[in-house]
């Protein structure tokens, strides 16, 4: 038995000898093979455009609290009409966050704002002349006009729910929820289009929710109103009288606050140097990889040569 496993050991530490002096007989190959693998990974890392990311901290401004407060009067009006009125775990921060996510924000209040074609059709960006150079296969600049060929259901024009996939990746959200704070960024070729968009959305979910709130607020008026008419008991007349304060309130609020879900702390700029690629990573990485697969193939290489040789011989 012991004869056996110092037999095993000789055999494995022979195979070990016979794969160095191998690689070491094919360096100059696996050299050259390896150089190769490294000259593609640059030619590549030089070929990726440059992208910068503009970025913004938002802090959430207090209707989260307010509108909290009228949740609560809603609650003790309902209650006196035996009704029984849920509240909602979700904030204004986490609602206005899945908002700038969604489909209907990005179709409806995003991209009106933008040229579709500096999201679906850009090549390059020239920083010296802030030129925008557009693919040619995809997007007519002449002519402003879509040329790409597509087969169905994609469309010479890029669709709203093909070009959202790709809003969707170039926006970044984060919420701190230690803190409350929200960082939003934009990544793009071009630093100056980056920033744009970023005082796109932060404009826009503020005016949005604005505008819904402000809404609500007229409708909630209006039953108020009509309720307060339709009752005579005191005790409700009162509770009515106090929500169309709030309310009333919340209108004025929402008409004059520009921040009003939202208050920037660190507003977008355009930024100077790229957020990526990180083309030395991507060289190192390649070459790597090519070393290992130089070392694979060559060993392949010999161990087949010698699985043949003894299949032959049987």
């Amino acid at each position: 038995m012991i004869q056996q496993v110092n037999q095993s050991y000789l055999d494995s530490e022979v195979d070990l000898k016979e794969i160095i002096l191998l690689f070491w007989k094919k360096k100059l190959s696996i050299i050259f093979l390896t150089s190769i693998f490294a000259a593609l990974s640059v030619l590549y890392a030089l070929s990726l455009p440059n992208i910068y990311q503009s970025s913004s901290l938002l802090a959430p401004t207090d209707q989260q609290e307010s509108l909290s407060s009228k949740l609560s009067s809603y609650k003790n009006l309902a209650g006196l009409a035996g009704v029984n009125l849920q509240g909602s775990g979700t904030t204004k921060t986490q609602e206005a966050i899945e908002r700038i996510k969604s489909f209907k924000f990005f179709s409806e209040q995003f991209l009106p704002m933008i040229n579709l074609e500096n999201l679906m059709a850009l090549e390059k960006w020239i920083p010296e002349q802030n030129i925008l150079i557009y693919n040619d296969e995809l997007f007519d600049i002449a002519n402003k006009k879509w040329i790409r060929e597509v087969k169905y259901p994609l469309q010479t024009t890029p669709s709203d729910q093909e070009a959202f996939l790709e809003y969707s990746n170039i926006l970044n959200i984060a919420l701190n929820d230690r803190t409350g704070f929200v960082t939003i960024s934009i990544d793009h070729m071009s630093p100056i289009i980056a920033k744009q968009w970023l005082d796109i959305i932060i404009d826009n979910i503020n005016n949005n929710m604005r505008e819904l709130d402000k809404e609500k607020a007229k409708k909630s008026i209006n039953f108020l109103n009509e309720s307060s008419g339709a009752t005579s008991v005191q005790s409700i007349k009162a509770a009515i009288a106090a929500l169309l304060e709030e309310q009333m309130q919340t209108l004025m609020l929402a008409s004059s606050d520009e921040d009003y879900i939202f208050k920037i702390i660190d507003s977008p700029i355009i930024p100077e140097i790229k957020s990526s690629p990180s083309r030395a990573i991507i060289c190192i990485i390649g070459t790597i990889i090519g070393g290992f697969l130089s070392l694979i193939i060559f060993l392949t290489l010999s161990y087949y040569k010698k699985i043949k040789e003894f299949f032959s011989e049987k």
